[in-house]
């Protein structure tokens, strides 16, 4: 069907809080499989220092020292090495984290060079994922989950002045970046939450961490660009002070989020991207394709009539040579985006 926007248009349209003329899907891994119209809705770029090296060993370490696994049963997607901590205690953070030097770096040129690597258009939507905001998850990828919630909770001044190092770091390089990659949407994130509560209460998240997120996403607000918020779980709560700094998306907005709610209070201001998983019957071995494409229509159904919605979703793969889900991906992704190509002309 003919359409007078086009898919960056549209998106970007979403984005602002106004009507879509169609429901868009958000790609997290560039095209989108089973969709044959370029450009891809969404196209993720990420310009910026290597904040990963891999040593002589051949590990994949952070710069702060972090080492990466990466694990068959998701896809082959890295993670934080079990039991590979390299903060024990949080009072050592200064003789552990180290930042490298960026005095010499000459922005312009290490901008062009890093979007030259990239699958990157102008006519696509560029997002880009800033170097800083996550330092939830940079507390505890440096000392596990027992140890980083421990330390947030009984040295708070200390994990402060461990954050506002890391925050020094980042936001200059953001800074620094941000003109010459001119994004259409930053990108920020932190995964604060598990699939019953977030992992810190409210008071917390707002004492802590917020005030980071504020003075990143300040770059943003002050250049009139939309800024998306990545956080998984159950992390609706945490959304009343994101949206007052400025977060005018969420992905992935999982099932155990009350989105109608969520959608009832914030209304097309805060787009939600999800609305769907693989879970329970989608997941099973003998799931037909028409099951899939059913439970795609029935998430637009729910979420998408009123706008403020993107589809924003896709089977894990078991493993890099996952036949099955890469099959499951190719329904799921066509037919979200041939539903939602019409929704709002039914």
């Amino acid at each position: 069907m003919a359409t007078s926007l086009t898919p960056k248009e549209n998106i970007m349209r979403l984005l602002k809080g106004e009507m879509p003329e169609w429901v868009p899907s958000y790609s997290y891994y560039g095209p989108l499989p089973g969709v044959d119209e370029p450009p891809p809705n969404m196209s993720v770029g990420n310009p910026g220092m290597p904040f990963r090296v891999v040593g002589e060993d051949g590990v994949s370490r952070s710069i702060w020292g972090v080492s990466s696994t990466s694990v068959e049963a998701v896809g082959g997607f890295s993670l934080p090495t079990p039991n590979d901590f390299v903060l024990k205690d949080i009072n050592d953070w200064k003789d552990v984290l180290k930042a490298p030097d960026l005095s010499d770096v000459d922005w312009k040129a290490a901008s062009e060079e890093a979007l030259g690597r990239l699958p990157y258009s102008r006519d696509q939507v560029s997002m880009w994922y800033g170097p800083g905001g996550g330092y939830f998850q940079l507390l505890m990828g440096l000392m596990g989950f027992n140890n980083g919630l421990l330390a947030m909770a009984t040295e708070r001044d200390t994990v402060m002045e461990m954050f506002t190092y890391l925050h020094e770091f980042y936001l200059p390089i953001a800074t620094e970046y941000i003109d010459y990659v001119n994004p259409d949407v930053l990108s920020m994130g932190d995964d604060t939450a598990a699939e019953r509560a977030p992992f810190v209460s409210p008071e917390m998240f707002r004492d802590m961490l917020l005030p980071f997120y504020d003075d990143f996403a300040r770059l943003a607000r002050n250049r009139g660009i939309p800024i998306n918020f990545h956080n998984c779980g159950k992390s609706e709560v945490l959304f009343n002070d994101l949206v007052r700094i400025g977060i005018s998306s969420w992905e992935p907005v999982q099932l155990e989020n009350d989105i109608h709610e969520v959608q009832r209070k914030f209304g097309r201001s805060l787009v939600i991207g999800g609305g769907w998983e693989g879970r329970g019957r989608l997941t099973a071995p003998d799931v037909t394709d028409e099951e899939i494409r059913q439970s795609v229509r029935d998430a637009f159904d729910a979420y998408a009539p009123n706008g403020g919605f993107m589809f924003a979703a896709a089977y894990t793969p078991g493993s890099r040579d996952d036949e099955r889900t890469r099959h499951w991906n190719e329904v799921l992704q066509k037919e979200a985006h041939e539903y939602g190509r019409t929704f709002y002309k039914k």
